[in-house]
């Protein structure tokens, strides 16, 4: 369950349950637990979260043509004018065993094919170690550079949320050692409530070889 969607079932269980609640808790919290949700309700990201059940069914967001907050409709323009191009090519950054080694302790995928080279080098038929599929996506953040507060790909935005993928691609087994850099292209802008949804689509591509490591379409949000 994502984050947003915990966030909806929560507000709806305290929402239908919210006196029942306060009945049950000791009276010297009871002041404390309304301020606690005024607080809550009062912050700008969880309102834009809980507005989203608010919006009529019956309103497509595809009927929103244009955005109200003009630093929206300039952003939107100028991705409009970017639609199908390569905006984005990064640098070439080394994918170092200590990097995949990190990645399986933490996700406790020890499999050999990533983390014994000496028997990969024997066994495997790529004659090395590869990185795990979702280390490459975990990735296209820093690869994209999209996780430098200096220098926001999004310029403007008060916040960019990532709503998920549309589709993911391993084309190319990547073995540790070798170097890759990403592209990345604009190829949708939607206009929504508080901002845009961006469609892009990011390529993760390996020295010398001629398939890339990752093809994936990700979604995100900008919120102004």
């Amino acid at each position: 369950m994502s984050v947003i969607d915990l966030i909806k079932e929560k507000k709806e269980r305290l929402s239908q349950n919210q006196a029942e609640f306060r009945e049950l808790i000791a009276p010297q919290w009871r002041e404390y637990w309304n301020e606690l949700w005024q607080s809550a309700r009062n912050h700008e990201w969880v309102n834009w979260v809980l507005d989203q059940d608010r919006k009529p069914v019956d309103t497509p967001q595809d009927s929103l043509t244009e955005c109200d907050n003009p630093r929206a409709e300039a952003m939107r323009q100028t991705l409009l004018s970017q639609l199908g191009d390569v905006v984005y090519e990064g640098e070439w950054l080394t994918l170092e065993q200590d990097r995949i080694n990190a990645f399986a302790e933490v996700t406790e995928d020890q499999q050999w094919i990533h983390t014994d080279p000496a028997r990969a080098e024997q066994e495997s038929p790529f004659r090395a170690t590869i990185a795990h599929g979702f280390l490459t996506l975990s990735m296209i953040p820093k690869l994209t550079n999209s996780v430098d507060p200096a220098n926001p790909p999004y310029p403007g935005a008060k916040m960019v949320v990532n709503l998920g993928l549309n589709k993911v691609r391993f084309p190319y087994p990547l073995k540790a050692g070798s170097r890759v850099r990403a592209t990345k292209k604009i190829v949708a802008v939607e206009v929504v409530r508080r901002g845009l949804e961006v469609t892009e689509e990011v390529t993760v591509n390996i020295e010398h070889t001629r398939r890339p490591a990752c093809v994936a379409e990700t979604v995100v949000r900008l919120v102004y």
